[in-house]
């Protein structure tokens, strides 16, 4: 990202709100932050910034994390991806598609099954253990406890637990408070925050149509070991957030084949 770019996109995501206290007004967020916190909600989006990426050359990896990694997945390179994330309880689904390919992650009470999709130009296939047969497998406790709960891409989950109070997201995790909030020409208005890490400046804007949160956008920035100043982006479009759970994503794919759970 160029320089003037990045800076540009600072001072927009931040404005002058950086002066703004703290208080206890109700804000568009908090309808937000307690969806998720009471785990009932439909989320699907689009994240136009795609993650950094670690290698093209490992298989898919989808373990070890509470967010679902696709810095390992080939065919993920520099390409947008659409999400969806669901909630009911403990029953959780997410999954993160790029073109013929999505990842899938679902969990039934203490259950948890991992799977790709794959559109194979005439009908969607399944991909567990095997085609057409997926395995259960035990839920990553201590990914969750230690990172918070997860909303699909790392991007999303990051500042989706921003909103959430401290002891419900990741213990490496800033916290993140609100400084301010506006409106734009267009009609939409926002609500911006900012974390209180050392060493690297982070700030992120929620932006609502009326009362729908509709966008996410972020900025990092730090100074690298040699002095010079680096930075990432995110942008995120979110097409719905609703407080209704989509029962239809939380169950196995039809047709497919459920094995003992491994032990």
């Amino acid at each position: 990202m160029k320089l003037s770019t990045f800076l540009i996109l600072l001072l927009l995501i931040t404005g002058i709100s950086c002066s703004v206290s703290e208080n206890a007004e109700a804000r568009n967020s908090d309808t937000y932050r307690n969806l998720l916190k009471n785990k009932t909600y439909t989320i699907k989006y689009v994240d136009i910034t795609p993650e950094p990426r670690i290698t093209n050359k490992d298989k898919i990896h989808m373990y070890g994390k509470n967010s679902m990694d696709t810095s390992q997945s080939s065919f993920l390179l520099n390409s947008q991806t659409e999400s969806v994330a669901v909630a009911d309880g403990n029953n959780r689904y997410e999954e993160i598609k790029c073109g013929d390919f999505t990842q899938c992650r679902l969990q039934i009470g203490t259950d948890q099954y991992t799977f790709v999709k794959y559109f194979n130009g005439k009908k969607v296939d399944i991909y567990g253990n095997k085609k057409g047969s997926i395995t259960a497998d035990n839920i990553n406790e201590l990914a969750y406890k230690m990172q918070g709960a997860s909303y699909g891409s790392s991007q999303m989950t990051r500042y989706l637990n921003a909103l959430l109070p401290n002891d419900e997201k990741s213990m490496d995790m800033p916290s993140f408070r609100y400084v301010g909030s506006g409106w734009l020409d267009n009609g939409l208005n926002y609500e911006d925050y900012k974390s209180d890490a050392q060493g690297i400046f982070e700030a992120v804007r929620y932006y609502f149509n009326g009362y729908n949160m509709v966008k996410i956008a972020a900025v990092q920035y730090w100074t690298n070991a040699s002095g010079i100043m680096e930075g990432n982006k995110t942008i995120i479009k979110i097409n719905e957030f609703s407080p209704t759970p989509d029962q239809s994503y939380l169950q196995v794919p039809q047709g497919v084949k459920v094995n003992a759970k491994k032990k």
